[in-house]
C-alpha cells in the first residue's frame, strides 16, 4: 500500500512539469532584474534567444525608460540611457533634406 501511494505521488510530480512564466512587455518592464538579464543575453546570443524575445526585451525597456518606471539611480552615465530613434526629419542615408 506504501508502495502504491509513493508511485502514485512520483507519477503525478513527474506529470506536472515545470512552470515557465509568460512574457509580456508589463512584466518585464515591472521587474528590472530579469529585464537586465534578458537584455544582457539578447546583446551577447541574439540568434539563440530570438527575433521574439529580444523584440519585447527592446520594447520594455523602452516603456520602462520613456514612462518613468525607473529609480533615480537607474540610468547614471549617458551610455546607460537606451538609444534614440531616428528623427523622421533625417533621411535614410543620414543626410539632411
Amino acid at each position: 500500500m506504501t508502495r502504491a501511494l509513493v508511485l502514485s505521488v512520483v507519477v503525478v510530480l513527474a506529470a506536472c512539469g515545470r512552470y515557465t512564466p509568460v512574457l509580456t512587455v508589463e512584466a518585464l518592464a515591472h521587474n528590472p532584474q530579469r529585464l537586465y538579464i534578458l537584455r544582457h543575453r539578447c546583446a551577447v546570443a541574439h540568434a539563440r534567444v530570438g527575433d521574439a524575445t529580444c523584440d519585447l526585451v527592446d520594447e520594455a525597456y523602452a516603456q520602462r525608460f520613456f514612462f518613468g518606471l525607473g529609480g533615480p539611480d537607474e540610468y547614471q552615465t549617458l551610455a546607460s540611457l537606451p538609444p534614440i530613434p531616428a528623427s523622421f526629419d533625417q533621411s535614410d542615408d543620414g543626410t539632411r533634406p
